[in-house]
C-alpha cells in the first residue's frame, strides 16, 4: 500500500563529528582484503536465517554453531514457511487487537468508537455498494469554490476540508525540544503533501529522467485518471485537472527548502513575525481557524513562507483548486470501495522491482490493512492503544516490567561505573544521565483522547468509512492543536503518533525525552510473558531494554543530555576511545559474508545496533551473575529462540543491504561469542567455531 509522506518533515540530525580510526581495527579485520575473505569463508556458520540452510542430517554444535544448533529443530519443523519470533508475536498481538475492535462487552468511550470504526472499516459488502458516491459531494464542494475568498473559507473549514489540504501543513514537536524553548511544544509550519513526493520528502518535478521518477509519475496519472472518470469527468478533463495540479505543485517544490534541527532556532518566529514574513496570505486566520489560536512560536520555513501571497493568487485558483481534487482522490482512493482499492494498489506496484513474498496469508493482508493502516496511520489509533492496554495489562504485568527496566539501569550502574575506557568525568556524566531515564510501560497519555470532537455516523445511521476516516483526519488536526497549546513534558506519551504507537512490537529508547519506553505489544512470548522464567524473561525483554537503554549512551544518545536537549555531554576524550572502539566492531563485521554472492558487510553500517545488542547482553548476564544456580544454558538458547527466523533469501538480501541491525544469525553468534560466561557454559575453545581471541572481542561496553 502506498504511504503518504508526512506533512512537515522533522529533519533530526543526529551525526557525531569524530570518526576516528584505530590501529586496533586493521588487526581485528584480520589485514588485507584476502585475508578478510578468507576468513569469512572459513568462519563455519551457516546463514541459519535461511529457508532450508540448516539440513537435517547435518549436526550442528553449539561450540561451532550457536545459532544453527539451537534452532535447528524449530527450523526442520517449521520447513519452508516464512516465519520468526516476531511474526509469531505479531499474530498474537493482532488476535487481541481484533477483539478489542470487535467485543461488544469491552466498555468506554474509546471502546465503543473503535467498534463503530472498525465496523465501517471491515463491511466491504457495505463499502462495496456504495462505491465512490461518499466521496462525490467533497469534490463538488471544491469545484463549487469560485473567488480566493471562497478557497480561504475552504482552507479553514475542517468540515469542509477534513484532510486540511492547503498551500501550508501544521505538526507540533511534542517528543523533541530545544534548548532556546525548553518548555514549549514548538508548532511547524511547511509546505504541504505534494503527489510526486516520494515517503523521504524528495519531489521529482524537474527530474521525471529517472526510473524511480517517471514510476512515481505514471502510478499517480493512472490513478488519479482512474479515480476521476469514476467521478464523473471525461478523460480530457481529468487530464486538465492532473495537469493544473502539477504546475501548481511544482511552484510549491521549487519554493521548499529542506530544514534541519541545527535550523529550528533561527526560525523559531512569533506569531506577528511569522505572519508579517508571509505577506498577504492570511496565515493566522488559517491557523486560528485549525485551532491554534494559542501557539505562541511558529517554527517555519522562512523562503516558503514568503512565497506563499504569489502561491496563492487568482491567477492560481483554478490550478489550487485542481490541487485539492487530485490530492482528496489520492488520499481518499483506499477508503471506498474493492475494486477502486485493487484497482489503485496495482497502479502503486513497482514495475523495476519485485516485491518480497513474506508468506503472509489473505486474511493476514486484511488484518494489516485494517490495523496497520487504516486504523494504524489514523487518529483511531488512540482509541485502539487505550483499549488494548486497558483489557489486555494488569498492574502486576506493568509492575513487573517496571521493575525489570529498574533492574537493567541498575545493572549499568555498575557497567558505567567499573569501564576502563571512561574517564572519570565520563563516568560520572554517563551516571548522571542513566539515572535521569524515564521508564515509560505501556501506557501512554491516554486522558488527553477526545473521541467526541469529531464525530461520524455508523453503517445503521447512513454513514460510510470514508467519512469515518475522514472525522479521524479532523480529530488528528484537534489534536496537533491541542498539543501546540501544551507546555513540553518528558513524561508525555502521545497516544496517536504512529511511529511510538504502544501496540507496536517494540520498545524504544528516544534521546530527546531521555526515556526509554516499553510498548504493550512487545509484551508476548517469547519476549515476555508473566508465565516465564527468569531466565527466559532476562534472555528476551531485559535484554531488548538494555539493547535500548544502550542507545542513550551511543553516538547519537551522546548528543543529547539527561534533560533530552541536543548538547553533546561526553567527554572528548571518551569520545575518541568510544568511536575506536566502534571501529573494532565495524571491522569485525566486515569480515563477513553471509550468503553466496552477498559480498563482505559494510560493517561501519552496524555498528550503533551491534553495540546496543551486546551493551544489553552484558546488562543481563550482569543481573544473571548474581543469581544462585542460574540456568545459563537456557538463557543462552532462549535468546538465540528470540530472534529465530526462516526466510527466502530475497528477503535476507535486502537486510543486508539495507537494515542498520545485523543479520538474526550473527546477532546470535556474534553478540554472544564476547562473554566468557557463554564460553564456560559450552566448553567453548580455540579450534570451536564460536572462539574468539579474547583480544579481538569487541562488545564496547
Amino acid at each position: 500500500m502506498k504511504k503518504r509522506p508526512t506533512t512537515v518533515m522533522l529533519s533530526l540530525v543526529m551525526a557525531v563529528v569524530l570518526t576516528a580510526c584505530s590501529a586496533g581495527s586493521q588487526e581485528a579485520a584480520g589485514g588485507s582484503f584476502q585475508e578478510r575473505l578468507d576468513a569469512a569463508l572459513n568462519k563455519g556458520w551457516v546463514d541459519s536465517d535461511l529457508i532450508d540452510s540448516v539440513k537435517a542430517d547435518v549436526e550442528y554444535r553449539p561450540q561451532d554453531d550457536f545459532a544453527a544448533a539451537k534452532n535447528k529443530a524449530w527450523k526442520q519443523e517449521i520447513g519452508d514457511n516464512y516465519y520468526g519470533v516476531f511474526q509469531n508475536i505479531s499474530d498474537q498481538v493482532t488476535e487481541k487487537m481484533k477483539k478489542a475492535a470487535t467485543d461488544e462487552s469491552i466498555p468506554g468511550e474509546e471502546a465503543e468508537v473503535l467498534r463503530k470504526y472498525y465496523a465501517l472499516s471491515s463491511d466491504w459488502d457495505y463499502r462495496n455498494s456504495q462505491g465512490v458516491e461518499p466521496l462525490k459531494p467533497y469534490i463538488a464542494d471544491i469545484e463549487s469554490i469560485s473567488s480566493m475568498d471562497d478557497l480561504y473559507a475552504f482552507f479553514g473549514d475542517l468540515e469542509r476540508n477534513p484532510l486540511a489540504l492547503a498551500p501550508i501543513a501544521v505538526d507540533v514537536m511534542d517528543s523533541y525540544h530545544i534548548e532556546q524553548y525548553p518548555d514549549i511544544n514548538l508548532t511547524l509550519i511547511g509546505a504541504p503533501k505534494l503527489s510526486l513526493q516520494a515517503e523521504n520528502g524528495q519531489s521529482f518535478y524537474d527530474k521525471l529522467n529517472s526510473a524511480s521518477a517517471l514510476e512515481m509519475y505514471e502510478a499517480v496519472e493512472n490513478e488519479v485518471l482512474y479515480m476521476l472518470e469514476q467521478l464523473g469527468y471525461t478523460e480530457r478533463d481529468a487530464r486538465k485537472i492532473l495537469k493544473n495540479c502539477l504546475k501548481w505543485e511544482k511552484k510549491v517544490a521549487s519554493a521548499t527548502i529542506d530544514m534541519n534541527f541545527e535550523d529550528f532556532v533561527k526560525s523559531t518566529k512569533t506569531r506577528d513575525e511569522a505572519a508579517k514574513i508571509a505577506g498577504d496570505f492570511p496565515l493566522l486566520d488559517l491557523l486560528d481557524a485549525w485551532g491554534f489560536s494559542n501557539a505562541e512560536y511558529l517554527v517555519i520555513q522562512e523562503f516558503y513562507t514568503k512565497r506563499l501571497e504569489r502561491l496563492c493568487n487568482k491567477g492560481n485558483l483554478e490550478k489550487i483548486k485542481d490541487y485539492l481534487i487530485v490530492n482528496y482522490c489520492i488520499e481518499s482512493s483506499f477508503c471506498l470501495d474493492r475494486t477502486t482499492l485493487e484497482t489503485i494498489s496495482e497502479f502503486s506496484k513497482s514495475k523495476t522491482s519485485q516485491p518480497i513474498d513474506v508468506g503472509q496469508t489473505e486474511q493476514q493482508r486484511e488484518d494489516a490493512l485494517q490495523f496497520d493502516y487504516y486504523i494504524g496511520q489514523t487518529a483511531m489509533l488512540g482509541a485502539l492503544n487505550k483499549t488494548y492496554v486497558e483489557n489486555y495489562f494488569d498492574d502486576a504485568t506493568t509492575a513487573e516490567l517496571k521493575k525489570l527496566a529498574e533492574d537493567v539501569i541498575g545493572a549499568y550502574n555498575v557497567i558505567f561505573a567499573e569501564e576502563p575506557w571512561l574517564s572519570d568525568e565520563g563516568k560520572a556524566l554517563c551516571l548522571e544521565k542513566l539515572n535521569n531515564i524515564g521508564i515509560h510501560i505501556a501506557y501512554q497519555s491516554f486522558e488527553v483522547l477526545d473521541y467526541s470532537r469529531t464525530p461520524f455516523k455508523s453503517k445503521e445511521e447512513g454513514g460510510s468509512f470514508l467519512d469515518a476516516y475522514y472525522a479521524m483526519q479532523r480529530y488528528l488536526m484537534h489534536h496537533r492543536a491541542f498539543l501546540s497549546e501544551q507546555k513540553f513534558s518528558k513524561d508525555y506519551w502521545d497516544p496517536i503518533a504512529k511511529g511510538t504507537s504502544t501496540t507496536t512490537i517494540n520498545a524504544f529508547y528516544n534521546p530527546a525525552t531521555n526515556g526509554m519506553y516499553i510498548c504493550a505489544g512487545i509484551c508476548e512470548p517469547y519476549s515476555y510473558s508473566p508465565d516465564m522464567t527468569y531466565e527466559e524473561k532476562l534472555a528476551g525483554l531485559s535484554v531488548i531494554v538494555g539493547h535500548e537503554i544502550t542507545h542513550g549512551f551511543d553516538r547519537n544518545g551522546a548528543l543529547y543530555d539527561k534533560d533530552g536537549i541536543k548538547n553533546s555531554w561526553m567527554p572528548y576524550k571518551d569520545q575518541v576511545a568510544f568511536s575506536d572502539l566502534n571501529d573494532k566492531v565495524a571491522s569485525y563485521y566486515s569480515t563477513f559474508t553471509p550468503f553466496p554472492g552477498s559480498g563482505l558487510y559494510k560493517g561501519s553500517n552496524l555498528t550503533g545496533e551491534a553495540t546496543a545488542d551486546m551493551g544489553g547482553l552484558r546488562a543481563t548476564l550482569y543481573l544473571a551473575s548474581k543469581v544462585p544456580d542460574f540456568d545459563y544454558d537456557l538463557y543462552f538458547t532462549s535468546y538465540a529462540r528470540l530472534w529465530r527466523v526462516n526466510i527466502p533469501v530475497e528477503a535476507e538480501k535486502n537486510y543486508f543491504s539495507g537494515d542498520v541491525h545485523p543479520l538474526a544469525f550473527y546477532r546470535i553468534n556474534v553478540g554472544l561469542q564476547q562473554f566468557d560466561k557463554f564460553y564456560e557454559t559450552y566448553g567453548i575453545v580455540e579450534g570451536d567455531g564460536m572462539y574468539l581471541e579474547p583480544e579481538k572481542r569487541i562488545a564496547v561496553w
